[in-house]
């Protein structure tokens, strides 16, 4: 493997990692929630709209108020 390719390599592989590691605290943080509940809502009820992304998330932070669990904040 000539130094070009191994560079690239190396670089493609650095983004994948940091890609992977974006993913991951956006899911433990649920900055993707509202794309994961379209994406089932439309799946399963593509028939109806869906609620808009400020409606879901307000619905989000009245259910958590409304059923507290345990969370960090």
């Amino acid at each position: 493997m000539n130094a070009p390719t191994a560079a690239v390599s190396a670089l493609d592989l650095l983004k994948r990692g940091a890609r992977g590691l974006t993913w991951y605290v956006n899911s433990v943080m649920g900055d993707n929630a509202w794309q994961t509940y379209r994406e089932h809502y439309l799946e399963t009820h593509g028939e109806e709209p869906p609620m808009t992304e400020r409606e879901f998330w307000w619905d989000r932070d009245d259910e958590q108020d409304r059923n507290p669990q345990s969370r960090c904040c």
